[in-house]
């Protein structure tokens, strides 16, 4: 199953799943969770399911439920089989996994930060299709030993069911596994990860563009008429790929910039009041600094607040000598507070975990060296 690893989205706080998610516990210190959507899908496969053995076993009645319903309780755990076989090899990498989220269609371990080195992303990528795999085959060992019965059956569906998960995730496209693996080849040959991940990316289309053909082409090679159902889970799965490969593309692009955009070059310079100042004297200090931004400090002349632009935008100019910048401000919170060395990763990673307007930047010595608006890092992300 394709796993969360886009480092630029932003995530969820450890304690407060996403609604619609179901907390089942924790696995060697992962979280493990499941989408509501798991219950529908998982009664339609086991009413698919009944359907076969009732056909097989008519003697077994509305037992033939309870077997189906067991099908795919077994099918479930295989799928966290091939999510522990990611996250194990990603701990063992030193590489942080914050959740493992079940499900049949969007099941994904949510692995923190990139692999440093190709080895580590092959590894990664390939062992949960292995772990499918290798279930697959024992299921299958399992049914010829039974040889009979329901078990005989269910062994064979869940030999069939990981088989063709684990074959499916090998494609050469990303978000699937394989797509993962080739970019890991990629970025082997070339040395360079966003390579990996632009042709990894444009493999993906190529597959979403092969599964929506696929239907016309079950007539011309095996001469079987496509049905509606056929055209329908093409377009599913489809979409499936060529958003998760666009999004892909659009990520590495977006990284290539990243180690171009410094703090140091963004920063707007800065001027220093105290929280009783008037706003328009605030204001007419900071355009003769021809600074673009006012820190408001405290008592000892430490920073603790920040006068947020948008606010100043509101008071209108006849109100601003009757208005003190405290009443403008934003307290600085530990989460606002930059380093003006940082650069792309380190600054995205700020504004992803504690959203804000403006942030305080300090020199390397704890001074003030002035304020970063994540407006200006948008426009920044615009031109370039």
């Amino acid at each position: 199953m394709p796993d969360s690893r886009d480092p630029q989205n932003p995530a969820q706080p450890a304690g407060q799943p996403p609604p619609g998610t179901w907390v089942l516990g924790r696995v060697r210190g992962i979280r493990l969770t499941m989408r509501f959507t798991w219950l529908p899908v998982a009664m339609l496969l086991a009413i698919g399911f009944a359907a076969i053995i009732g056909q097989q076993f008519p003697e077994l009645g509305n037992w033939r439920y309870v077997a189906a319903f067991a099908f795919v309780i077994a099918f479930t755990v295989s799928i966290l089989l091939h999510e522990l076989a990611h996250a194990l090899m990603a701990m063992r990498f030193g590489i942080g996994v914050s959740e493992i989220n079940l499900g049949f269609f969007a099941a994904g371990t949510h692995i923190e930060g990139e692999r440093k080195s190709p080895l580590e992303e092959f590894a990664v990528s390939v062992v949960g299709p292995i772990a499918s795999l290798i279930v697959g085959g024992l299921a299958y060992l399992g049914s010829r030993a039974i040889d009979e019965g329901v078990g005989y059956v269910a062994l064979w569906e869940l030999g069939v069911a990981n088989l063709i998960v684990g074959v499916t995730n090998l494609l050469p496209g990303l978000p699937l596994d394989g797509g993962w693996v080739l970019r890991a080849i990629v970025w082997k040959l070339t040395g360079n990860m966003h390579t990996g991940t632009i042709a990894a990316a444009w493999a993906g289309r190529v597959l979403a563009m092969a599964v929506l053909a696929l239907p016309v082409l079950l007539e011309e090679i095996w001469d079987r008429p496509p049905s509606m159902v056929d055209f329908l889970i093409a377009l599913l799965i489809g979409f499936f790929l060529w958003s998760g490969s666009t999004a892909s593309l659009m990520q590495a692009r977006l990284r290539r910039k990243l180690p171009a955009l410094q703090v140091r070059t963004m920063a707007r310079r800065a001027i220093a009041v105290h929280s009783g100042t008037p706003l328009a004297e605030a204001v007419r200090l900071a355009g003769e600094a021809h600074a673009g931004a006012v820190v408001v400090i405290d008592g000892d002349g430490k920073p603790h607040a920040l006068v947020s632009e948008t606010a100043v935008a509101a008071v209108a100019p006849n109100q601003r000598p009757w208005t003190t910048v405290s009443e403008v401000s934003k307290r600085i919170g530990a989460g606002h507070i930059i380093g003006v060395n940082d650069t792309g990763e380190e600054i995205l990673a700020t504004l992803r975990e504690h959203p804000a307007s403006e942030y305080l930047v300090l020199d390397a010595d704890g001074g003030v060296y002035g304020v970063l608006a994540t407006a200006d890092v948008e426009r920044a992300f615009r031109g370039r």
